[in-house]
C-alpha cells in the first residue's frame, strides 16, 4: 500500500534527520501519539522504517545512502528538467544551485557549457564541477557538514551567500500546491527564503510527483518564482505564475537561453 500524504511526510521528516521521538512528531504534525504509531506501524510493516523505544529511524535498507536513492527517484524526469533548464541559463552567467537531486543533474549539464560560475550549498555538486576538470569558477560557503546528503548547513552559510547576486538561483521544492512551494527541512527552506531576494531570477525545478504531495514549512508564493521547469505542471499551479514563465521539460523545441529571455 501507498504511504499516505502524512507517512510521506514522516519519511521526508526522518530522511532529514536520521531518528526522531515519537512525541516529536506527533508535535510536529500536530496529531497525537497514538496516531503517529499507527503510521509508524504500517511503515514499519512495510519494512520501510524501525522502530525503538520512544522512536523511529528509517531502516537500513531505506536509509543506506539517502542522497543516492534520492537521485534514483524520478530520475529520467529530473535528467529532461535539467536538461531544459540548462538550455534556459545564459552563457558566463552566476549560477546559485541548490542541494537538490535535480541540481546534480543540471550540474551535470552545465560542467559542458561556457564559463560560468557557480555557488553551491552541496559539495556533490562541486565535486560534479571537480571531476570534469571544467573551467566553471565554483565558490561553496562555510558552515557545518551534513553528511547525509553532502550539504554545508548553518546561519554562517546563509550570510556568506547573502553577499552575493546571482543571475539565478535555482532550487527544487519538496511540495507545491497553488498555495505556494514548500520544504520539510528549517535550514533549507531558510536557506531558500533568503536567497530567493537575492537571485535577479529564481528557477524552481520540480518533477511532476512534487505537486501530489505536501510540506511542513511554507518557503515561498509562485508570485516569487520567475521560472518552473517540470514535466507536468498542473493547471492551478500555471496559474500563480501569470508573472513567470513554465518550461515544460519535454519541450524538445526549447531554444537557448538568449532565445529563452527574449
Amino acid at each position: 500500500m501507498a504511504p499516505t500524504t502524512r507517512q510521506q511526510q514522516i519519511l521526508s521528516l526522518l530522511e532529514a534527520q536520521g531518528i526522531a521521538a515519537i512525541s516529536e512528531i506527533a508535535e510536529k504534525f500536530d496529531v497525537s501519539d497514538e496516531t503517529i504509531r499507527r503510521d509508524l506501524k504500517v511503515l514499519s510493516a512495510d519494512g520501510i522504517v524501525e522502530k525503538f523505544h520512544g522512536g523511529v529511524r528509517l531502516s537500513q535498507s531505506s536509509a543506506e545512502p539517502p542522497f543516492e536513492r534520492r537521485l534514483n527517484e524520478a530520475a529520467d524526469a529530473k535528467a529532461k528538467i535539467a536538461a531544459r533548464a540548462a538550455k534556459y541559463i545564459c552563457e558566463g552567467a552566476t549560477v546559485l544551485l541548490d542541494n537538490s537531486s535535480t541540481a546534480c543533474f543540471l550540474a551535470r549539464e552545465l560542467v559542458h557549457r561556457e564559463r560560468i560560475s557557480v555557488l553551491t550549498i552541496s559539495l556533490e555538486i562541486a565535486r560534479i564541477f571537480a571531476s570534469a576538470n571544467s573551467r566553471h569558477r565554483v565558490i561553496l560557503p562555510g558552515g557545518e557538514l551534513r553528511a547525509e546528503d553532502q550539504t554545508l548547513t548553518g546561519v554562517r552559510t546563509i550570510e556568506f551567500l547573502s553577499r552575493f547576486t546571482p543571475t539565478y538561483f535555482v532550487t527544487s521544492m519538496v511540495a507545491g500546491s497553488p498555495r505556494g512551494c514548500y520544504d520539510f527541512d528549517l535550514f533549507e527552506a531558510e536557506f531558500k527564503q533568503a536567497m530567493i531576494p537575492q537571485a535577479e531570477q529564481t528557477i524552481v525545478l520540480m518533477d511532476s510527483s512534487k505537486f501530489e504531495k505536501s510540506g511542513l514549512i511554507r518557503v515561498c508564493d509562485w508570485s516569487e518564482v520567475d521560472v518552473l521547469v517540470s514535466d507536468k505542471v498542473p493547471d492551478g499551479i500555471a496559474a500563480e505564475l501569470e508573472h513567470g514563465h513554465v518550461l515544460l521539460a519535454d519541450d524538445t523545441n526549447g531554444t537557448d537561453g538568449a532565445d529563452d529571455h527574449a
